[in-house]
């Protein structure tokens, strides 16, 4: 008890700074859509994918740049191919500008299409007449898996893809590294992989570390020289099956972990779980570098709460003052409509040769909602907290609450920041940004009646 009263001088720094409600004019905010994409835009500002009818010299989608006071800083008109048309448009923001993500007819290919992206800089000002193909399909591939990631210093955009095989494993694969200034930088059509590629980034030296799925057998950490063009390949294997594999790059390590199977366990859709397993490849690495790995069961008290099978996935992991590594698991969950995030684990490695468990924290949260973004939480670092928030509910009864988790203890101290009293309290965590270790810019359904939306910044 005497821990919990050393947090309270902290406790009310955890708010909601600033909020707006945006009533849009001359269309159905539920037909069009709800504003798009949020990104970092630079100190004191965000952007967002936004449609507007009215008060603009056309109708259509739109890069808005709005400051912490929701006046518009510049806005740039979205001339949508044909092809991208009624498709979500990305916007991903990069050190010194963003890239806009839409998609384009294959002229060569019926019924195929491709990623283009149009390169803004800092201003919202193309670099391009035209839309630029972010993609280097020989054929595009309807099939194809295809995602994007940033560089590890926000100065690049990589675009990849593989198409499964019918083992599940991967037929064929493709890359394409660009920089900020619409420049290809490196590219692959005949990228050589060893099964689904689950994720993919490149580092400083703009070469790349990929965590891939092998149709058969346990998943691979592969990294590529891309001037060079040789890899190196390490098997995770902490002695057993690894599910639900992640991986975090970093200028100084690479880190990844999974769940596996302990002596009490947990059900879950991957098979049944009991420990964590998280591993350390220390870098620069040499020929003989390995991947060190740490065990760590769950909590007994944990395996007793769960009957169901689960279905535990990272939402986040990052270094603490290179000091420590965060990992925190969400279990998130889709039926019959229904979107779903029950609990959180959230989990201090300290940092090491290898890592060692400093504790772990578990939050009980239950949501359920019919929206996949409003599901989930947010996040901030302080000083001395871990700040985990989420909407308990979207009706009346719900609560905007935090849990404030000691970096030193693990002990958490619960905090109500707001209630939804009032019915209008509707953020959605899937359309967010993080503007800076503590505040995020977040996106909120407008409360019953209203055509539009609501802007909410959070200090947490």
């Amino acid at each position: 008890m005497w821990k919990v009263w050393v947090f309270v001088g902290s406790l009310w720094a955890q708010k909601i700074l600033s909020r707006s409600l945006i009533e849009v004019q001359g269309y159905p905010i539920d037909k069009v859509g709800l504003p798009q994409s949020p990104a970092y835009a630079g100190r004191g500002r965000f952007a967002y994918i936004e449609y507007w009818a009215k008060d603009k010299p056309r109708p259509g989608w739109y890069v808005e740049c709005l400051n912490l006071g929701f006046y518009t800083q510049w806005s740039y008109f979205i001339d949508v191919p044909e092809a991208g048309q009624g498709k979500p448009l990305r916007l991903l923001p990069l050190k010194d500008g963003f890239v806009l993500v839409s998609y384009e007819a294959d002229p060569l290919n019926k019924g195929a299409v491709q990623e283009v992206g149009r390169f803004l800089d800092a201003k919202g000002q193309s670099l391009f007449a035209k839309w630029t193909a972010l993609s280097v399909y020989d054929r595009p591939v309807a099939e194809a898996i295809s995602r994007f990631s940033i560089s590890l210093d926000s100065t690049h955009l990589l675009w990849y893809a593989y198409l499964p095989g019918k083992k599940g494993g991967a037929e064929r694969a493709w890359y394409a590294l660009w920089s900020g200034s619409g420049r290809k930088v490196f590219a692959s059509q005949d990228w050589y992989v060893r099964g689904a590629v689950l994720h993919a980034v490149a580092d400083a030296r703009l070469n790349l570390w990929t965590l891939q799925q092998p149709a058969q057998g346990l998943p691979e950490l592969v990294y590529y020289d891309l001037k060079a063009r040789t890899q190196r390949i390490w098997t995770l294997q902490p002695d057993t099956i690894l599910r639900r594999p992640w991986l975090l790059v970093t200028p100084k390590a690479i880190y990844v972990g999974g769940l596996v199977s302990g002596t009490k366990s947990i059900p879950h859709e991957a098979g049944n779980i009991g420990s964590w397993a998280i591993g350390k490849l220390s870098l620069p690495f040499s020929d003989t570098s390995q991947i060190r790995w740490s065990r760590v069961p769950f909590p007994d008290s944990w395996s007793a709460s769960y009957k169901e099978p689960t279905n535990f996935i990272v939402g986040d992991a990052f270094l603490y003052q290179d000091s420590a590594l965060y990992v925190i698991w969400e279990d998130r969950r889709a039926r019959g409509g229904t979107f779903a995030a029950h609990d959180i684990w959230v989990c201090r490695w300290q940092e090491g040769d290898t890592l060692s468990l400093a504790w772990s924290y578990r939050i009980e949260k239950r949501q359920r909602e019919a929206l996949p973004e409003a599901v989930s939480y947010l996040y901030g670092v302080s000083e001395t907290f871990l700040n985990i928030a989420f909407l308990t509910e979207h009706t009346r009864s719900g609560k905007l609450q935090a849990h404030l988790i000691n970096h030193a203890t693990g002990q958490a101290v619960v905090q109500d920041i707001a209630d939804n009293s009032a019915g209008d309290l509707l953020l959605l965590p899937g359309r967010s940004a993080r503007l800076s270790p503590r505040d995020i810019v977040c996106f909120a359904l407008a409360p019953g009646g209203k055509n539009g939306y609501q802007i909410y910044i959070l200090r947490l």
